[in-house]
């Protein structure tokens, strides 16, 4: 039966019906090359609508395609079932912390806020003794809800808890100082430093360490200071001050060591997101692990890249920047927006030769990088850069392994150029 039948029988729309062509999931038994029309057969029915079923219970087209291609294996359709199985249950889970979070919205705490000359406060009533330490981290989540900072401990007068607060602007300042400082030797900084918490003040670190703020999205779970004040990723440091250049911002955060017990601790003056909107520094508390001299090089991750060419004609050729994703499961045909400036564009040449073209700066030679199928290899940073080429609707994208800073040094996951053909 022609085309516009089959989908009248399946009850959609020819054009469906092309996609899935498209997407080899249901393919005419027949095409006649003089008209072009299309044929499918009364057995494709059932197919359409199994496709139609597992569409329904959540499988992306991608998965669909795996699960026709197992069908003859048991093993492989259960793998592929209990794999959407758990990203269900996932999302289930995401959803009820998604539905507490709303909830505790509509039941937060009330909290006063009031202004006396230059200084705001914020203020609790009816606190009991027996739950100040709830209340205050209650208090918290409600004084930044409201766009406010806290910038004192809390103070209990009674059933009245206090603090003093800033009001935080709707504008984010851009943070560009001059980080580039002569270097002053402090041996004892030298070495391996892991973060404790970040504490609105100082004291709140003794007094109760609980009251740490969710640090690790602004900084990273270790921290080197490594000999000479020598940077690596995005830090640097001299006597008495941590340096922190993330591409889009510089900035200069002061810091003071003391002994805690038998350990060193080091107090730095943080300039987090909320000092860009006119807050305070908060207090960034790190324990130092070791002394020991450490380097950028022998920090930073390294792949193999000692790998044999293999050939690969589907990605010959130039590509130009089309996207920037932080997972491939981000990735979309339309794009996210503007597409990025910095790696703008990257050619392979027959035999492994590549070049690549990072700002104003152009990355050639089998000295610093080549490509074998399915890898950018840049020697320059030891960097095994994994890439697969996408066709949607016959247009060819190239996305590519990212591993910047974030990725060598901090041991975050790789983030993703995409780029189509130009």
């Amino acid at each position: 039966m022609k085309i516009g039948e089959f989908a009248k029988i399946c009850n959609t729309r020819i054009s469906v019906l092309r996609h899935y062509d498209k997407q080899n999931l249901l393919k005419p038994i027949f095409i006649d090359k003089f008209s072009g029309y299309r044929y499918y057969s009364q057995e494709q029915i059932s197919i359409f609508f199994r496709i139609t079923a597992l569409k329904q219970a959540g499988f992306s087209l991608q998965e669909i395609s795996e699960l026709i291609s197992s069908i003859d294996s048991d093993e492989g359709i259960l793998a592929i079932f209990e794999k959407k199985r758990t990203v269900l249950l996932e999302t289930l889970h995401n959803l009820d912390q998604a539905k507490e979070m709303m909830i505790g919205e509509v039941n937060r705490m009330k909290v006063f806020f009031q202004t006396e000359g230059r200084e705001s406060y914020a203020k609790y009533v009816n606190a009991k003794a027996e739950d100040y330490q709830t209340v205050c981290m209650q208090m918290d989540e409600a004084i930044s809800a409201e766009d406010y900072q806290r910038i004192s401990g809390f103070s209990l007068n009674g059933q009245e808890i206090t603090c003093h607060v800033v009001k935080l602007q709707g504008e984010v300042n851009k943070l560009m100082e001059d980080t580039e400082l002569p270097f002053v030797n402090d041996e004892r900084v030298i070495g391996k430093w892991e973060a404790v918490g970040e504490y609105a003040v100082k004291e709140e670190f003794f007094e109760n360490k609980e009251c740490r703020k969710n640090w690790y999205y602004e900084f990273p779970r270790t921290l080197y200071f490594l000999p000479e004040g020598e940077r690596y990723w995005c830090y640097g440091w001299t006597n008495g001050k941590l340096i922190i250049e993330t591409g889009d911002s510089s900035y200069v955060n002061d810091y003071e060591v003391e002994q805690v017990g038998e350990e060193n601790y080091m107090f730095v003056a943080f300039k987090t997101y909320d000092y860009r909107r006119g807050g305070k520094p908060r207090i960034l508390v790190l324990r130092q692990v070791d002394s020991i001299h450490y380097s950028a090089k022998s920090l930073a991750k390294k792949d193999d890249i000692d790998l044999p060419f293999v050939n690969d004609e589907r990605v010959l050729g130039k590509w130009k920047v089309f996207d920037f994703i932080c997972s491939k499961e981000e990735f979309s045909c339309e794009g996210s927006g503007e597409p990025p400036i910095f790696f703008k564009e990257i050619e392979f040449f027959p035999g492994g030769s590549c070049t690549s073209i990072y700002g104003e700066e152009v990355i050639a030679g089998n000295e610093k990088q080549t490509w074998t199928k399915g890898y950018v290899l840049r020697k320059w940073n030891s960097c095994a850069c994994a890439y697969e080429i996408r066709t949607v609707e016959d247009k060819d994208f190239l996305i590519i392994e990212w591993k910047s800073g974030d990725y060598r040094w901090g041991g975050f996951p790789t983030d993703y150029y995409v780029f189509e053909r130009a």
